[in-house]
């Protein structure tokens, strides 16, 4: 395992108020997932280093909040919030604080961003994040504020015209591509399992974006039980060509901890051999075109071992401090099914948007 080649400055988004929630006691997401990855951090060594610091996170400002969401919804989180009774979405119930907390969780990515966009660090991670499925009038998915939509009209009102949204999460973003869909300012590159049985049902491969933005929105969905192989060939096939035809000024990374083959609540089974594999390419595209501007947002993990070693590698690999997770043994290898249906997404991508962009 080699050390990063680039000498870089890697904040981490911290605040005990991110544990500010609850959920209930059978929901995927309990009180602790945060501080957990603090400790671990800072048990691998990551937290004292000299190139590693601490960022506080701010919670979004009631003017962010309207950029993204309609007020109706931002009027029903808040009676919410304040009232400890109803539900946001079937899966994502309410409780006491929860406009303050995902103001705050959400908040995270947008604390990071500025923080580089002000020289003072190169990339941030955040252990929160990635709430993907928030749409402007409504949540779910366990999101509640869309921080990526925060994020992206962040950059935007500093200037950046070109920004990367890498979200190799294994449920498809399908709020954060509605707030895009005709954007060209905007590239979003999706890979996930496939919508056909996994939530959202979304993230369809025609699903290419509109008007200015077609070609931007890049869905490519796996079949169930996809492992190491197919993933890097459909990453090696359509990611470089793509990036490198946009040159991103930043990019937003959701290194897809939740494709692990431990995750409970999704049927792919990656190692993390294919997280640093995906994270090392991104972190160097980051410096080859963004000089370096790169946010990495947790987004989803649902196994307390795998997230933490996703977490692990995707921070070995900016901060450059040694750092392997135990050996591992996925259930799966790739069949010839599996293989003969990716290979047929793939093209179909290339068919569907690189000719758009002159990509040969």
């Amino acid at each position: 395992m080699s050390p990063s080649p680039f000498e870089c400055r890697v904040g981490f988004l911290w605040s005990e108020l991110l544990e500010s929630f609850d959920f209930g006691a059978k929901h995927p997401i309990q009180p602790g997932r945060f501080r957990r990855i603090r400790d671990f951090y800072r048990s691998c060594g990551f937290l004292g280093l000299p190139n590693v610091s601490v960022v506080q996170p701010r919670p979004l400002t009631q003017n962010e909040l309207e950029e993204i969401h309609a007020a109706d919804y931002l009027a029903k989180v808040r009676a919410i919030s304040d009232s400890g009774e109803g539900e946001i979405d079937i899966d994502t119930p309410g409780f006491k604080g929860i406009f303050e907390n995902a103001s705050l969780t959400s908040g995270a990515t947008v604390s990071g961003i500025r923080a580089v966009l002000a020289g003072e660090i190169d990339h941030f991670v955040s252990p929160t994040g990635g709430f993907h499925h928030a749409k402007f009038a409504r949540g779910g998915g366990f999101c509640i504020f869309n921080d990526v939509a925060a994020g992206v009209y962040e950059l935007k009102r500093s200037g950046l015209q070109r920004i990367l949204i890498a979200d190799f999460d294994v449920h498809h973003g399908n709020g954060t591509q509605e707030y895009f869909l005709s954007d060209p300012g905007v590239m979003q590159i999706s890979f996930h399992e496939s919508p056909e049985w996994m939530y959202p049902h979304d993230g369809y491969i025609d699903d290419i974006g509109e008007g200015p933005g077609a070609g931007y929105n890049i869905n490519m969905p796996f079949p169930m039980d996809s492992a190491d192989a197919v993933y890097r060939y459909a990453f090696q096939e359509l990611v470089p060509p793509l990036v490198d035809f946009y040159e991103p000024e930043f990019i937003i990374f959701l290194p897809g901890i939740d494709a692990h083959y431990k995750d409970r609540l999704a049927h792919l089974v990656l190692t993390t051999h294919t997280i640093r594999f995906v994270a090392e390419w991104m972190h160097q595209a980051a410096h080859r075109y963004a000089s370096g501007r790169m946010g990495v947002l947790a987004g989803g993990g649902y196994h307390p071992d795998s997230f933490q070693w996703g977490m692990g590698v995707v921070m070995s690999v900016l901060s450059g401090h040694d750092y392997g997770p135990p050996p591992q043994s996925p259930p799966f290898e790739d069949n010839e099914e599996t293989w003969s249906e990716v290979r047929e997404n793939v093209a179909r991508v290339k068919e569907r948007v690189f000719p758009l962009f002159g990509i040969n």
